[in-house]
């Protein structure tokens, strides 16, 4: 029996007890590596060995925004802004 057989059945036995049922398969999954990974960085700071942290996605997306080529404003230069030209 896999995981969505077994959360049908648990499913259909909670409805006729009358019970809240079961969350599906893979709800926490998510949740559940985050939560290892954390503890695992955690021990390893415990243990003396901390190591840098690697470069998160943001870092990829901040340089490619960078490469984007800024495109100057169309406003005189006398002027502080949209209004009062």
């Amino acid at each position: 029996m896999d995981a969505t057989q077994q959360q049908m059945f648990d499913s259909y036995r909670a409805a006729r007890q009358g019970v809240a049922a079961p969350p599906a398969p893979g709800t926490y999954e998510v949740e559940a590596v985050r939560q290892i990974r954390t503890w695992r960085e955690f021990m390893a700071v415990l243990d003396g060995r901390v190591r840098r942290r690697r470069r998160g996605r943001t870092s990829g997306r901040r340089a490619a925004e960078a490469a984007v080529p800024q495109v100057p404003s169309q406003v005189p230069a006398g002027c502080r802004g949209p209004v009062g030209c």
